[in-house]
């Protein structure tokens, strides 16, 4: 018996790993490989930034200076190679949510979503530090000097790889603060530390190979997703600053955690396939469907969960955020005290971008093996077609199941 994550008692739970068949088409490896992945919920249309093709050669070039030859987390090469990560137009993740940006702004940006995609990695990656609390917290404790404005230059880390993250981070953290308002610079620097403890807290889970239950993976994920430093952007790319009294209305952050949950399922339910084939689990597909495997109170006469349904019941929850954020944005918009207020309507704006441009770059790039276009910098995807996962990363990792779920109280 152990406590889960919010003091309730739980069961140690039984591994699969017998359940996988030990062959490739059977068991929960060979769902993975069979999942199809319905279209995504999404209301709201996209726009890519009017500067684009300046933006990727920028980009690329950005890319590789500083991560060509980036060490691993053990000296060898790492994961994520700059050819890769120009491939994967990590870049568009910027363009698309920031399409009404300020041109002379979105450099740091850029170099900022670059950067955020080789952390993510980094600290996600079991083969990296995603399940070593100890390289884990060296990294987060040297990035964390840069937002809190302890930052030496250069990083004194004996290590190459937190040097190079550090470094970097320091340059666009510098190139995106000058003239910033001082309580905007002071919420970015909180949603930046705020990210980076949560993928903190997040190592321990990869590494015990166990779940925590929904409501504390909501809360952890919200900030792990590194979305609530982009939705301070949202403000400084246009050149505009929200007041207190429109941030702390009821209406705003409701709008604002439902935006989130949207962009991380979306993540998720995209991502699963890579992350299941690297042994990592931290995901909602894992969690919904290995709750329901583990669950015992579950029928044993009765149909099996599978991951395809999983699936559709992540779906079904991105559904209602896409839902509920229309239906907020509206009472928004009917609010006159709120709409009135400077801002207000671009920073909607920038919520609707940042929804449709997280679903279009999740079809187009090729980090999750979807890829639905002949070419993701001229043909826009099919956003109402199923895709299939198209990658295969480790299947070794693939057949190291998770061992138990922690149960939130019924």
């Amino acid at each position: 018996m152990e406590l889960s994550a919010n003091g309730q008692i739980t069961d140690s739970l039984p591994c699969l790993a017998d359940q996988n068949g030990g062959g490739d088409d059977l068991g929960v490896l060979g769902e993975v490989h069979n999942i199809v992945l319905p279209p995504i919920p999404c209301s709201f249309p996209w726009r890519n930034h009017p500067d684009y093709k300046a933006l990727t050669e920028m980009s690329d070039a950005w890319v590789l200076a500083h991560f060509t030859n980036m060490p691993g987390a053990d000296g060898r090469p790492s994961s994520f190679a700059a050819d890769h990560m120009i491939k994967s137009a990590f870049h568009m993740q910027a363009t698309l949510p920031y399409a009404d940006g300020i041109s002379e702004r979105m450099p740091p940006i850029i170099k900022m979503m670059d950067w955020y995609f080789m952390i993510d990695n980094i600290l996600d990656d079991p083969s990296e530090m995603g399940a070593d609390p100890e390289r884990a917290d060296k990294v987060v404790d040297s990035v964390l000097t840069v937002f809190r404005d302890t930052y030496i230059h250069p990083s004194p880390s004996p290590n190459p790889l937190v040097r190079i993250l550090t470094d970097t981070a320091a340059e666009w953290w510098a190139e995106m603060c000058q003239g910033m308002p001082p309580k905007q610079k002071a919420r970015l620097s909180k949603a930046f530390c705020d990210y980076l403890e949560a993928n903190r807290t997040q190592v321990p889970y990869r590494n015990s190979r166990q779940l925590p239950d929904l409501e504390t993976y909501f809360q952890v994920r919200e900030d792990s997703i590194g979305w609530w430093p982009c939705a301070v952007l949202i403000e400084h790319s246009q050149g505009f600053e929200l007041d207190d009294e429109a941030l702390s209305h009821p209406l705003m952050i409701e709008l604002q955690k439902n935006t989130v949950q949207h962009i991380f399922m979306t993540n998720d339910i995209t991502s699963f396939k890579k992350e299941y084939m690297q042994g990592d689990f931290c995901n909602i597909v894992s969690l919904l469907y290995f709750r329901k495997l583990y669950d015992p109170k579950r029928d044993p006469n009765g149909p099996a969960p599978t991951l395809q349904g999983a699936v559709s019941e992540a779906i079904e929850m991105i559904r209602e955020k896409d839902e509920n954020c229309v239906r907020l944005m509206e009472q928004i918009r009917n609010c006159k005290e709120l709409i009135s207020k400077p801002g207000v309507e671009q920073y909607l704006e920038g919520l609707g971008l940042w929804i449709s441009g997280t679903v279009y770059w999740h079809l187009v790039s090729g980090r999750y093996g979807i890829c639905a276009t002949t070419n993701l910098h001229e043909v826009p995807p099919d956003m109402l077609a199923s895709q299939h996962l198209n990658i295969d990363v480790n299947k070794q990792a693939a057949r190291t199941l998770p061992n138990r779920v922690m149960m939130a109280a019924t």
